[in-house]
């Protein structure tokens, strides 16, 4: 009870010191070389089986809030920092933290007619397909839910920000534009649903992401609107094991690479991403074997502006946890549901903009299979169904 009680009144202090913020940048009472942004966001979910940020499971889940503010501050031309401050409460995979998203001091090196580098160092974005890097602000969402089948929620510590450096060429040309990064630096967050997923609930002990690099070409044509992204990552984990635990200091590799289009149009806009993600276990021990596999997920998306005020998206979205076992036959073979193995979601979604601050969502979604399931919230496999149905509704604010 004292424990909901002070997540209360943390929402509620989090909440005004927003609004007052918004009051303060509105007012104009900030120097011009500071700006000054915030947003918060509610969501709440209902699903048939299955539960998604917290207890849905044919109950309503408020699970999903998130309060950001961010500045940025541009003393000279060529320098600009930049930072933002994230509170979460994701289900259990988020229970309620608050954490530096980024922070980050970014020098222009080389300005010329056509383009600039750059470097970044601090705490930086990942670059990795069309959402990740603002994947934390609701209105540069498609629909509520990122496509889970390559953004997943129950991992996104792994792939949200790093802390390292970062270099960056923009090039125009009259053919469009490039823009490439080159990031190296430590994955941060809790990475316990990702234990639990790989090792099995039974695991006690910590993954430490060790330093890795991420890397994204990206293409534009005519202003935007043809976008072309190919991206990068080559993450390892450390696994340290709790004494008397029978599993042995093993490591995670994991390199997905990730192919993206987006074509917008005035009212209409196509979107697609594939992704081919290596996996591999070794030295865990007996009780974990080495393994290889290749993860494969894929979707497309639809999105049409009805009205000025009105957006409806439709997305399918597959995921094959591994490629060579479409079916789950592995996951059986350990008395697990085959169902664990792989997802399909047909999505269906509505975004009306109330006006330049206040945004509503609605989201369906009709799943086969619950492959990106977080374990957190669904401690039983067993328990798990393979086909469900999952409604969700987002109240958000910005400024």
């Amino acid at each position: 009870m004292k424990k909901y009680v002070y997540l209360n009144t943390a929402k509620q202090l989090a909440g005004t010191v927003l609004f007052g913020l918004c009051g303060i940048a509105q007012a104009g009472f900030l120097p011009e070389a500071i700006q000054l942004h915030g947003f918060l966001t509610q969501g709440f979910f209902h699903s048939s089986n299955n539960n998604v940020y917290g207890q849905s499971d044919d109950g309503i889940s408020p699970g999903l809030t998130e309060i950001g503010l961010n500045a940025a501050y541009q003393p000279f031309n060529r320098l600009r920092f930049a930072a933002q401050g994230l509170y979460r409460r994701g289900g259990a995979v988020d229970d309620s933290s608050a954490r530096l998203d980024y922070g980050l001091a970014d020098l222009t090196l080389w300005t010329y007619k056509s383009g600039q580098i750059g470097i970044r160092g601090g705490r930086i974005k990942i670059p990795f397909g069309l959402y990740n890097e603002t994947r934390d602000v609701p209105f540069t969402h498609p629909t509520i839910l990122l496509p889970q089948g390559i953004y997943f929620d129950r991992s996104r510590s792994l792939l949200r920000s790093a802390d390292g450096g970062s270099f960056y060429i923009d090039q125009r040309t009259n053919y469009g534009n490039f823009a490439f990064k080159f990031n190296v630096g430590s994955p941060l967050g809790n990475h316990q649903e990702i234990r639990s997923s790989i090792l099995g609930p039974n695991a006690q002990g910590e993954f430490e992401g060790q330093p890795g690099m991420a890397t994204q070409l990206n293409y534009e044509i005519n202003g935007g609107e043809y976008i072309f992204a190919v991206s990068y990552m080559d993450l390892e984990l450390d696994y340290q094991p709790l004494a008397g635990e029978p599993l042995s200091s093993g490591k995670a590799h994991i390199q997905p690479l990730l192919f993206s289009a987006q074509y917008n149009g005035e009212k209409f806009t196509l979107t697609a991403e594939y992704d081919y993600r290596w996996n591999e276990l070794s030295h865990f021990g007996p009780h974990v074997p080495d393994f290889n596999s290749i993860t494969e997920s894929w979707y497309i998306q639809g999105s049409y502006q009805f009205l000025a005020q009105l957006q409806a998206t439709v997305r399918y979205d597959v995921l094959y946890n591994n490629k060579d076992d479409k079916t789950g036959k592995r996951a059986a073979a350990f008395g697990l549901p085959n169902h664990i193995a792989y997802a399909t979601d047909w999505t269906f979604g509505l975004r009306y903009d109330i006006n330049t601050s206040w945004m509503l969502r609605a989201d369906y979604h009709r799943i086969h299979g619950t492959a990106w399931l977080s374990q957190a919230d669904n401690p039983d496999r067993q328990l798990t169904v393979q086909d469900w149905n999952l409604y969700g509704l987002q109240i958000s604010f910005k400024f």
